[in-house]
């Protein structure tokens, strides 16, 4: 689109109906906002495993594709935009303010940041799905193996016991091992997957101390091994770890410790793939990163070329970047350059 002039009507057009697409996918999402209500029946129980998956990954990809597709689309204007200097800066001025308030009525950054939470729940909703199967499967293999054995106990209350062999075969949470800046991802699987589910807090409390490991062992360590400790435990750990201020320190650290990244695509993306990660967990604590030092420091991991062509179109573009702008139009040069040279 750069090598043609920019056209504002067709540019907003193409961009509602992409942003009208992509609103409508997260509506479809809502579908999978919540925990799964899991048949009772083995039958529909088989067919829920086979189909679910499939629809939920392949939401997320059409998710993630149609969010990709509005950014770069975005990055072309901006650039057309810019091109469009040479022959009228007065005319483009006018055109960028009117393109972004388009965009900001639109509310596109907020949109897009929607999209990837979307994502995420999308994610869990996934790991559910294959946790539950692996504890039925294997609930099943031990029954047949008991069966040959001779002693089988009969199938007469299997699916009022559904939930109980679920949890007696030991749902795969993941471990916490008392990093701070895992805590809100842990907490977020554990909560759907036991704390939420009619278990006894005693059950409860031991799938707990079993997924806690290293500095979180020892921080439940001295809690009495009963149901009335859960809560307490519960407490204790988001006491400990959910902590705004120490996941900020952690995630500054992280980002300080980073190594400058290659010039090539390889390099690009796994870096890019690092300071995503850090400034989408550094916003889920509602910190202010848009600040001159954390810009500065984002920006030191990328090469010096790369840092350049930013500087360049922030300038070109007369107003200021936040964070997210200077991390999205490192996406699409990264998305770019992959195509221009070949898989990373």
């Amino acid at each position: 689109m750069s090598s043609h002039p920019f056209n504002l009507k067709t540019s907003k057009q193409r961009l509602t109906r992409q942003l009208n697409e992509l609103a409508a996918l997260l509506k479809e999402v809502e579908e999978y906002s919540h925990p799964w209500n899991f048949p009772n029946s083995l039958k529909k129980l088989q067919l829920f495993w086979a189909t679910k998956p499939i629809m939920v990954k392949a939401l997320c990809r059409k998710m993630e594709n149609k969010k990709g597709g509005i950014w770069q689309f975005y990055n072309e204007c901006i650039c057309a935009l810019t091109n469009s200097r040479e022959k009228d800066e007065a005319l483009a001025n006018e055109l960028e303010t009117n393109f972004e308030n388009y965009w900001d009525d639109k509310k596109g950054d907020s949109l897009s940041e929607l999209a990837s939470d979307m994502g995420i729940q999308l994610e869990t909703r996934v790991v559910e799905l294959e946790c539950q199967e692996a504890s039925i499967k294997q609930e099943m293999a031990n029954e047949a193996t008991q069966e040959n054995m001779g002693n089988a106990t009969g199938n007469g209350d299997s699916g009022t016991s559904l939930n109980r062999r679920l949890f007696e075969n030991k749902l795969k949470i993941p471990e916490f091992t008392g990093n701070a800046a895992e805590f809100d991802s842990f907490w977020e699987l554990f909560e759907e997957l036991i704390h939420k589910q009619p278990y006894s807090n005693i059950e409860k409390l031991s799938v707990l101390l079993n997924c806690c490991k290293g500095d979180a062992a020892r921080a439940l360590k001295m809690f009495p091994r009963t149901g009335d400790s859960y809560e307490r435990a519960v407490q204790q750990l988001k006491n400990q770890y959910q902590d705004s201020k120490r996941v900020t320190m952690t995630m500054i650290r992280q980002l300080k410790s980073l190594k400058q990244a290659r010039d090539d695509a390889r390099s690009l993306r796994n870096t890019l793939n690092d300071v995503e990660a850090i400034n989408a967990t550094l916003r889920r604590q509602e910190e202010t990163v848009d600040i001159t030092h954390t810009i500065s420091m984002i920006m030191d991991v990328f090469p010096k070329r790369v840092q350049d062509e930013i500087a360049k179109n922030e300038f070109d573009s007369a107003k200021e970047w936040n964070i997210n702008r200077r991390v999205t139009f490192q996406h699409n040069h990264g998305r770019k350059k992959t195509r221009t040279f070949g898989k990373p």
